[in-house]
């Protein structure tokens, strides 16, 4: 089973030398690691070539300029461009982040999950933050999210879900889809990996607002997404009014959504039995 990693990059000089080092140390190895350079400033770039140099599966892919700034659209034109340098004889496409330290079995378990279920579209592991002397779960989402900086899909999941979109949540609206194509999404909670460094806890207004629109996006009804944002704003510490301000203005326009009305209609019925789901366990 050949697995295919795509890392995007940007400054990643304290951290890629460390990540990509515990990707090619693994006792399963992977058969092509492509990083995408998204026009880094710092010493990124020649780490990587150093890297590139003493190890034959990894690409580098460079852009002399930096893509413009955008939350979640960003990442994933990145990995779009290191998508398509792939060869193609992947039966795994993994979307990893650069601040990312692996355990050595990682890719192993991850084959060995994929080739023990066919219904196993999506996988991962839970991301963990060093707290003193030790590492823990890191809790800015919840644990049956599998979580955007380690993404891994299986060839028919990916391709029945028509990859990964450059819009804000890509990563909530992938499992998603994944889920309405009769896919799995498994999260290993005994496999964990260390998040060097630890999603912001902070949200501007224009993001918090566009939050608020993503939820509407997704197909949410009325009071479902009034619900989400409410949480959204708890949770993640954002702002409740401009959240709120985001999906209703959205509601009101209304504005193109991002799935089909049949896909929406299941991401409420899924979305519902979750919320229902907790209250009777």
């Amino acid at each position: 089973m050949n697995i295919s990693i795509v890392v995007p990059v940007f400054n990643e000089e304290a951290f890629v030398e460390q990540s990509l080092t515990s990707l090619l140390n693994q006792t399963y190895a992977p058969k092509q690691l492509v990083v995408v350079d998204d026009g880094s400033t710092d010493n990124t770039v020649s780490i990587i070539r150093k890297l590139a140099d003493a190890y034959p599966s990894v690409k580098l892919i460079t852009s002399d300029d930096a893509s413009v700034h955008a939350p979640g659209e960003k990442v994933v034109r990145a990995f779009r461009r290191g998508f398509d340098a792939l060869s193609d004889d992947w039966d795994i496409v993994c979307k990893f982040d650069a601040d990312i330290v692996f355990p050595d079995n990682y890719l192993e378990k991850l084959k060995d999950a994929f080739s023990s279920n066919n219904s196993l579209g999506m996988f991962g592991g839970l991301l963990t933050i060093a707290n003193d002397d030790t590492w823990v779960i890191e809790t800015i989402s919840h644990k049956n999210h599998l979580r955007g900086p380690i993404k891994a899909y299986s060839r028919a999941c990916f391709e029945d879900i028509d990859g990964i979109r450059e819009v804000l949540g890509w990563d909530t609206l992938d499992e998603l889809l994944a889920l309405y194509h009769g896919y799995l999404v498994q999260t290993n909670k005994k496999l964990w990996v260390k998040h060097l460094r630890p999603t912001g806890a902070s949200y501007s207004h224009s993001v918090a607002a566009a939050k608020g629109r993503l939820f509407y996006e997704l197909g949410y009804g009325l009071f479902l997404g009034v619900l989400a944002t409410m949480k959204w704003s708890f949770t993640q510490r954002g702002s409740l009014l401009a959240s709120l301000g985001g999906f209703l203005g959205a509601w009101f326009s209304p504005k193109p959504r991002l799935v089909t009305a049949r896909e929406a209609r299941f991401i409420r019925r899924y979305r519902w039995s979750q919320i229902f789901s907790r209250f009777i366990s």
